[in-house]
């Protein structure tokens, strides 16, 4: 305030004496001017006094301005001091000034040696004699330089870390520093910071993660995105290089059975032993995959001899078909190869593997435990293969598929007992189709599953029909693929076909392979027993093409046993299948089950059957598979004549050899009961 009032005073002066001059009193005026002075004094004194009181406040206020600077960069040294980032301040020529305490733990080393030895000691690639190597990379005054790299510790332990380098050029100096600033070096670098944070953790999850992407848990071998990329490379330097490449696709015989056999734990084991085994019969440059499964595959770089591809695959069969311990159990494992090469079959990834693929199943086609090379005729095949897929699934949408039924005799009543349901596809070209010609397709696509529900569901609607019909309760038998016995929907498909069609369960039999009821015994059962639990019988078809025995017969819960044609078709010339066959008929009747055999075609094979008290007979002797209307005209006719008057439909080479209508009366009169 006191500036304030002597700068009032001065005023309140001035203005007086300008006042009396204007009134002329000048002998007044003379006293008065002495005062001017005084009050001229006055007014410069408070004109200073202001300044002053100016210039305390603007220092007051930088004093304050520069303590909150100070306090602001304590802060700040304190965060760079206790940061969880190592950091380091460089000068221009790139030499340590400070290091924070993370550097120190990060690295092992003390602010003292680090300033001693330079940076060099960290990353020899980067700091080379105490100073950044790139120090002059001008791009930097723009952009920080970030990357991961290794840095060694002091106790030569090896850390990643993710390293960025920052430049600090004049532009960024203090304000306070401005009068010690060069305009000569605005925009250069005037030192750096560099700030690194250990991600070792980081990487080796990392690196984990990939190991688990590329390879297989299990086995450790690389898995199929490795190996295809490794044949993707091996490929492109085949091209540049002019060698040749070969692809081994290998697929274990029959890994199923010995894995629902002995379990999953002993299924593993088995895996792992499979793949030390291969990579003991390659070369360290060759590549072990696991494509998944029981599928592997093995990549040979560099062939100058085709024969040595050969030499490998022979020691990989004879490697793996050596006894192998699981559970106590000693077993021996074969394997199926298939073999492509590059360049003479193709130089693409996704078709090598497409032709090694086909070889293998031309090897397991084969009888498995040997090798096939790729061939074009083997690529021709998998075509005319997808397009009977294609026409297959054309079938199951447009109804071509249709129903045989081939008769079956009761030789104690001699008449027509019941049909087995056999499936005709009607190919708008090419006619009528049978099974064989295209079931194996179907059960590989899976499309064999919705065509034997087509089957169940029309069997019963005709046999229910049929039944209405003629008024006699026939059976009728429908065959049952593997697919389909293991599918979970099975017994719903049963009951929705025996509801919708009327048909009692009684009358509908299901059919299965030996195949089929091959593994666990536990399984088997149960899946059977659930079946049976439907109402519906059970019949094995085919005994004796396969490997069961009649003890494990004995343990399934099965109705009937149809003996394959096999075994009947040589009878009477093949003494060893009469035994055969007398023998399962005997011992199926001891076990309380009804004996089928398939495929009579003479009178001296139904003479034979009927003698050794077989139950049931089908085959072209009695009657060719029918139509439905065929099948109804047939029913009527043999009820117009003599109910054992059964060969209204034999073959040619059959007509005429009964010798009576009624062929009962041929046989001795002690073989027409039992």
């Amino acid at each position: 305030m006191l500036p304030l009032l002597f700068l009032a005073l001065g005023s309140i002066s001035t203005l007086a004496t300008v006042w009396v001059f204007a009134a002329g009193d000048s002998g007044y005026s003379v006293g008065i001017l002495g005062k001017l002075s005084v009050a001229g004094a006055l007014c410069l004194l408070g004109t200073l006094a202001l300044y002053l009181f100016q210039l305390n406040r603007t220092l007051s206020r930088s004093i304050a301005e520069s303590r909150q600077q100070d306090l602001r960069l304590k802060k700040l040294g304190k965060a760079v001091t206790k940061s969880g980032c190592a950091i380091a301040i460089l000068d221009s020529r790139g030499r340590v000034e400070y290091i924070n305490q993370q550097f120190e733990q990060t690295t092992g080393y003390s602010m003292q040696e680090i300033i001693e030895n330079g940076m060099q000691i960290l990353h020899p690639k980067i700091f080379v004699g105490g100073q950044l190597k790139l120090i002059n990379r001008t791009e930097w005054l723009k952009d920080a330089w970030t990357s991961e790299v290794h840095l060694t510790r002091k106790d030569s332990a090896v850390v990643w870390a993710s390293v960025s380098v920052s430049v600090v050029d004049n532009n960024e100096l203090p304000l306070a520093a401005e009068a010690e600033r060069d305009s000569s070096c605005v925009g250069k670098a005037q030192g750096y910071v560099v700030s690194a944070i250990d991600i070792s953790e980081l990487k080796n999850l990392n690196h984990e993660m990939e190991r688990l992407a590329l390879n297989d848990d299990l086995t450790g071998l690389a898995n199929r995105r490795l190996f295809v990329d490794r044949l993707e490379m091996q490929l492109r330097v085949s091209r540049r290089e002019k060698n040749s490449i070969a692809l081994l696709f290998l697929d274990l015989d029959k890994f199923k059975r010995i894995n629902d056999t002995l379990g999953h734990d002993a299924g593993d084991q088995l895996l792992i032993t499979v793949a030390e085994r291969l990579k003991r019969c390659v070369r360290a440059n060759d590549t072990v995959a696991r494509f998944g499964g029981d599928e592997f595959v093995v990549l040979l770089t560099d062939i100058t001899d085709p024969l040595s591809v050969t030499h490998i695959a022979q020691l990989i069969l004879a490697s793996l078909k050596q006894p192998i311990t699981l559970n106590q159990h000693e077993i021996i494992v074969s394997t199926s190869i298939g073999i492509t090469l590059a360049p003479t079959d193709g130089l693409e990834a996704e078709s090598l593997v497409k032709n090694a693929d086909l070889a293998l199943y031309r090897a397991k086609d084969q009888g498995r435990d040997c090798y096939h090379y790729f061939t074009e005729e083997l690529n021709a095949q998998a075509i005319r293969q997808l397009v009977l897929e294609q026409e297959l699934r054309l079938a199951l949408n447009t109804n071509q598929f249709s129903l045989a039924f081939q008769p079956q005799f009761d030789f104690k009543q001699g008449r027509l007992i019941s049909v087995e349901a056999l499936l005709r596809w009607n190919h708008p070209t090419h006619g009528t189709v049978f099974p064989n010609d295209f079931v194996t397709v179907a059960e590989e696509t899976g499309l064999i599953v919705p065509i034997g529900d087509w089957v169940l569901r029309n069997a019963c609607k005709q046999i229910r029909q049929l039944q209405v019909v003629s008024g006699r309760n026939i059976k009728v038998a429908v065959n049952l693929s593997m697919r389909q016995f293991h599918d979970e929907h099975l017994e719903d498909t049963i009951a929705q076909a025996l509801h919708y069609s009327g048909l009692k369960a009684k009358y509908l039999e299901l059919e299965v392979t030996e195949s089929m009821l091959m593994g666990d015994v536990e399984m088997v059962v149960a899946r059977l027993t659930r079946l049976k639990s439907t109402g519906v019988s059970i019949a094995i078809d085919d005994f004796g093409s396969g490997y069961s025995s009649l003890s494990y017969l004995r343990k399934l819960p099965v109705d009937v046993l149809k003996v394959d044609r096999a075994f009947v078709r040589d009878i009477p010339e093949q003494l060893h299948d009469m035994e055969i066959t007398a023998a399962v008929i005997a011992v199926a009747h001891k076990l309380g089950l009804k004996v089928v055999a398939e495929g009579v075609e003479n009178i001296d094979q139904r003479d034979f059957l009927m003698i050794n008290r077989c139950d049931y007979a089908q085959g072209y002797f009695f009657s060719k598979p029918l139509s439905y209307t065929g099948l109804n005209e047939f029913m009527q006719r043999n009820e117009c004549r003599q109910k054992f008057e059964l060969s209204l439909y034999p073959p040619e080479d059959t007509v005429g050899q009964a010798g009576s209508e009624n062929w009962l009366s041929t046989l001795p009169t002690n073989t027409t009961s039992h």
